[in-house]
């Protein structure tokens, strides 16, 4: 009677045992290892490894998600590998295998049916699409006491509002290397990217007279200049390690007593490799440039086509005990529509005679507009400060009204 009784409890156990095990991934098993990948503007990639227990035959394996912004469709489950005493090994063919996926309605949430010819303990990768996981850049640039050399450090900025947590995750930026963030749902976390210790750097000097107008009512033919750090993003200067992106930056200089006084605020905008960023400093007191037209002609050439001949006058000052170039930006365009001219695209121009000897040119900004780079003597140490004198002679062709 009593073997009749144990074969009898043994029937009824086996009758009322679910056909697979049920794992809720959200809570159990624990995350071993998060990969987060910062690459594009609307969704991030996350990649999960878990550790989950399987018996023999059909599993159910439940993966859900509350407040976070997962795209169900995205989610893909894949096991990887089976433990074998401390360690894992890869597995057979056929060992373990998702069987089909079901979508549980009005939930958050994907079963997984999962076949596994042994109980065992399979490790599994879980990767989904989730939005507002995003990234930032910023930067923090020391330049020394003599304005030659920056110390530029790099952080990568992740905000988390996906409504997930990801502890102890290992973030990739789209470049370089992985760092490990972690950042909780509405965290922000800054993390160090990249350093160099001494960044070359220039200290420039920019006058663009349609960019800014006149200085003011007294001062009708005087235009602001602006002053710049210009570094370039290349092995040669201390970087050339990924393209610089877009961020905000903060600017100091050395103080000489072992301090840092805050210069300004920038946004450094993306920087290709082998290119230049330039951070802005403010408004130079300390470089004057006004600007005059001393010629302004019309050349018929047929019918209402005409060339207009202008001769541009710079005068300058540096009242700076450092020597300095100042960059003037002319906007040929502007500088035709001025006079009621009009072109099919960017004017056509030349440099005529009466320019000023010597003049240096670029037209890296654009074919019509040349920058004009002018050489300043450092303010004498005795007496008044000289005025530069830049002309600027140039044709502009096949104009019309």
């Amino acid at each position: 009677m009593r073997k009749l009784f144990l074969l009898a409890l043994l029937l009824v156990v086996v009758l009322v045992s679910p056909a697979g095990a049920r794992v809720k991934l959200a809570a159990l098993p624990r995350r071993e290892r998060i990969e987060i990948q910062l690459d594009h503007g609307a969704f991030t990639l996350v990649e999960e490894e878990r550790v989950v227990p399987l018996l023999k035959g059909s599993n159910l394996v439940d993966f859900s998600w509350a407040a976070a912004q997962v795209d169900k469709d995205s989610v893909l489950f894949r096991p990887v590998a089976v433990r074998q005493g401390e360690a894992f090994r890869a597995l057979a063919d056929g060992e373990v295998e998702v069987a089909n996926v079901a979508y549980p309605p009005n939930e958050n949430a994907l079963v997984f049916e999962v076949l596994s010819k042994e109980a065992c303990a399979a490790k599994v990768r879980v990767s989904y699409l989730i939005r507002n996981l995003q990234r930032a850049f910023a930067y923090r640039a020391v330049a020394d006491r003599d304005e030659t050399f920056l110390s530029l450090k790099s952080y990568l900025v992740v905000g988390n509002r996906s409504g997930e947590e990801f502890p102890g995750a290992r973030v990739w930026a789209g470049f370089g290397g992985r760092v490990e963030a972690g950042p909780n749902d509405g965290d922000d976390v800054r993390i160090l990217l990249d350093r160099a210790a001494r960044v070359p750097v220039k200290k420039a000097y920019t006058f663009d007279w349609y960019a800014h107008g006149p200085l003011s009512a007294e001062k009708p033919f005087a235009s602001k200049v602006l002053m710049h750090y210009v570094l370039r993003n290349d092995e040669k200067n201390g970087l050339g390690r990924f393209a610089l992106p877009a961020g905000k930056a903060r600017i100091f200089l050395e103080d000489g007593k072992g301090g840092e006084a805050f210069l300004g605020e920038d946004w450094g905008l993306g920087t290709p490799l082998d290119d230049e960023m330039r951070l802005f400093l403010g408004e130079a007191r300390d470089v004057v440039c006004t600007r005059t037209i001393e010629k302004n002609e019309r050349r018929p050439v047929e019918g209402n086509l005409f060339h207009q001949e202008i001769k541009v006058r710079y005068e300058i000052e540096n009242f700076k005990d450092k020597a300095a170039t100042l960059d003037i930006v002319e906007q040929l365009n502007n500088l035709a529509a001025e006079y009621g001219a009009r072109a099919p695209g960017d004017v056509e121009w030349e440099v005529l005679e009466g320019s000023t000897p010597g003049l240096r040119l670029s037209t890296h900004k654009g074919c019509a507009l040349p920058a004009l780079f002018v050489d300043l003597a450092p303010r004498p140490k005795e007496g008044a400060v000289e005025k530069r004198v830049v002309i600027f002679h140039v044709l502009l062709k096949n104009l019309w009204n």
